[in-house]
C-alpha cells in the first residue's frame, strides 16, 4: 500500500512504489525523472515565559487550603512550569517569539511565508483573527492566507495537518508558517487543582516547505477521532461567552478555566488504534516508527501506549517535567527537542499523537 492519503493522486503513489509493484520497466524509467512533492518541516522554534515555578510552588499553594497534590504531580512527572508574570504578554506576543525562532532556523524571511495558521484556546481577540495580528508584528503586511483555529490541546496538529494539505493541493502556496500558543495563567482558576497545578505557559512554532525530491518524506497522513463523552469536563469559560458578556457574570471562577476530573483511562488505547490505523494504511509497522511524539499531558499514558504497541520508552521524547503540560504547544516542544537532540535521524517514520477537550484525538505521520 502506497504511503500517502487516500486522496494521492497516481502520480503521487508511484513515489512509493518498490521496484516488484511496477507493472512494466516502461513505468520505471517514467518514475525514475519524476520528482516527488513533499512538504517538509524545515524549522522549528519554541518560546515560554522567563518565570519559572517548581513543585514547592503548587505545594505551599495547595497547602493553604489543605489540599495535598504531592503525589498528582509526582504520578504525572511534573517538576517545573513557565508562568508568566508579564502583564503585557499575550498568546500573540509569545507566538511572535517561537515563530522568529522557526524562521531562523529554517532561513525563511516572513516576506516569503504564503499561509500563516495560529492555533490556541487562549486567544487574546475572536477579532481580528490573532494569525493577522501576528503577522502584523512579524513585519509581514501582506500574505495570502492567515487565519486561526481552535482545537484546544489538539490545536497545533490539527493546523501542521490543515496547512500541510493545503500546500498539498494548492499550486499558490510554497511555504507555511504554524504557530501555536497558550497563556494559560491568563485564564486558570488558582483554585483547580487538577489545571493548575499542570499547566504551563509555552510557544511553538513549525516552518512547512513545499518541494520537489527524489524520495517521498515529509508530511505522509492523518487520522483522527472525536467522541462527545467529555464536552461538558473541560470548559473556558466555564460560564460560556455569551452569559460573561451579554449576562455580566460577576463570580470570576464562572470565567475561568474549569475542569471536572473524568477517567482518562481510554488515552492509551485511543493513541494506539490510531497510530496501528495510520500505520496500516500506509504500509508500515508500529516498530518501523523511529520515533513517536505525544501530548505531554500524561507520561504514564503514553507508556501505556508505548506498552501496548511494543516500542520501547527510548522511542520517545517526553519535556513535561521541565515545562509543565503547554496544551497546544506541547508535542512541538518535544518535538523541537527530539530533532535538536538528534533523537529523529535522516529516514525516520516520526507518529504526532496528542488530544484535546471534548474528546478529540489526532495522529500525524511524517517522514524526516
Amino acid at each position: 500500500m502506497p504511503l500517502y492519503s487516500a486522496a494521492a493522486s497516481d502520480m503521487e503513489n508511484l513515489c512509493f512504489k518498490s521496484p516488484a509493484q511496477y507493472t512494466n520497466i516502461s513505468e520505471m524509467i517514467g518514475v525514475a525523472n519524476m520528482k516527488c512533492q513533499n512538504i517538509n518541516i524545515i524549522g522549528a522554534g519554541i518560546y515560554h515565559p522567563k518565570n519559572r515555578v517548581d513543585n514547592q510552588y503548587f505545594i505551599d499553594h495547595y497547602k493553604k487550603m489543605d489540599i495535598e497534590v504531592e503525589g498528582l504531580m509526582k504520578h504525572l512527572k511534573r517538576e517545573y512550569r513557565y508562568l508568566s508574570d508579564d502583564p503585557d504578554e499575550t498568546a500573540i506576543t509569545m507566538g511572535n517569539y517561537a515563530a522568529k525562532a522557526a524562521l531562523k532556523e529554517a532561513n525563511v524571511d516572513i516576506q516569503d511565508i504564503d499561509l500563516l495558521v495560529f492555533a490556541t484556546d487562549t486567544p487574546e481577540y475572536t477579532s481580528p483573527a490573532n494569525a493577522i495580528k501576528l503577522l502584523d508584528v512579524l513585519g509581514g503586511p501582506t500574505i495570502q492566507m492567515a487565519y486561526d483555529t481552535n482545537a484546544n490541546c489538539l490545536g497545533l496538529l490539527t493546523a501542521l495537518d490543515q496547512a500541510s494539505r493545503i500546500l498539498m493541493t494548492n499550486k499558490r502556496f510554497k511555504n507555511a508558517l504554524v504557530v501555536g500558543s497558550i497563556l494559560f495563567s491568563s485564564f486558570t482558576s488558582k483554585n483547580d487543582v487538577v489545571s493548575y497545578v499542570n499547566f504551563g505557559d509555552a510557544a511553538a512554532a513549525v516552518v512547512l516547505k513545499k518541494e520537489d525530491e527524489d524520495e517521498k518524506r515529509g508530511f505522509i497522513d492523518s487520522v483522527h477521532m472525536t467522541q462527545t463523552s467529555e464536552c461538558d469536563n473541560i470548559l473556558m469559560p466555564k460560564a460560556g461567552f455569551s452569559k460573561i458578556i451579554r449576562d455580566k457574570v460577576m463570580d470570576e471562577e464562572n470565567k475561568k478555566w474549569y475542569w471536572d476530573p473524568f477517567d482518562g483511562s481510554f488515552i492509551s488505547d485511543i493513541w494506539v488504534n490510531l497510530i496501528e490505523d495510520l500505520t496500516r494504511d500506509n504500509g508500515i509497522t508500529p516498530a518501523d516508527l523511529g520515533h513517536l511524539i505525544f501530548s505531554q499531558f500524561t507520561l504514564p499514558d503514553t507508556h501505556l501506549a508505548l506498552d501496548k504497541l511494543g516500542i520501547d520508552y527510548s522511542k520517545t521524547t517526553y519535556v513535561g517535567n521541565e515545562f509543565g503540560y503547554t496544551g497546544t504547544t506541547s508535542p512541538i516542544l518535544a518535538l523541537d527537542r527530539a530533532l535538536k537532540t538528534g533523537k529523529i535521524k535522516k529516514g525516520d517514520y516520526v507518529t504526532l499523537c496528542s488530544m484535546g477537550a471534548g474528546t478529540t484525538a489526532s495522529a500525524l505521520l511524517f517522514r524526516f
